[in-house]
């Protein structure tokens, strides 16, 4: 695992009777679960694995008292995605199609994915080394008529 330069910071906050109030570079960590004392490991868990990467952890105490630690991902399992297979690079061209004529087209790595909410919406945030990160599947995009192509492998 690459650690970048420049970690993401998750802060906790631990009120007198025990409950977590945790955001990662400011923004809350939403939850529909109120988390305890107990489940400081699961939280830390799951940001490090979302986000692909460790973070440093900074936990203030009802009573004043703080910390601070680098949580890393936990291990990989055999039913974890895996994020580090190698993109061929020995394909004569990558092809798509569907865009406009003469219109600029992007290539994009897919890092992770997420399921919208009920609303249609999502979020997530992602330290700039993981948005430097390559991941296992190409896409094309196009600028203009936002039309998106999986790369197609050449015959």
């Amino acid at each position: 695992m690459k650690i970048p330069v420049v970690l993401s910071a998750v802060h906790v906050d631990i009120d007198p009777d025990g409950r977590l109030t945790v955001d990662v570079d400011g923004t809350p960590h939403q939850s529909e679960h109120v988390f305890g004392r107990g489940d400081l490991q699961s939280v830390l868990d799951a940001i490090t694995t979302g986000l692909g990467t460790a973070v440093r952890v900074e936990i203030r105490e009802a009573d004043g008292a703080t910390y601070a630690d680098i949580a890393t991902p936990p291990p990989a399992t055999e039913n974890s995605p895996k994020c580090d297979a190698p993109i061929p690079v020995s394909q004569p061209g990558l092809h798509g199609q569907g865009f406009h004529p003469g219109e600029e087209v992007v290539i994009a790595y897919v890092v992770c994915t997420q399921t919208a909410d009920a609303d249609g919406q999502t979020s997530l945030n992602l330290p700039p080394a993981v948005l430097r990160r390559g991941g296992p599947k190409l896409l094309l995009v196009g600028m203009t008529s936002a039309a998106v192509a999986e790369i197609e492998q050449p015959a």
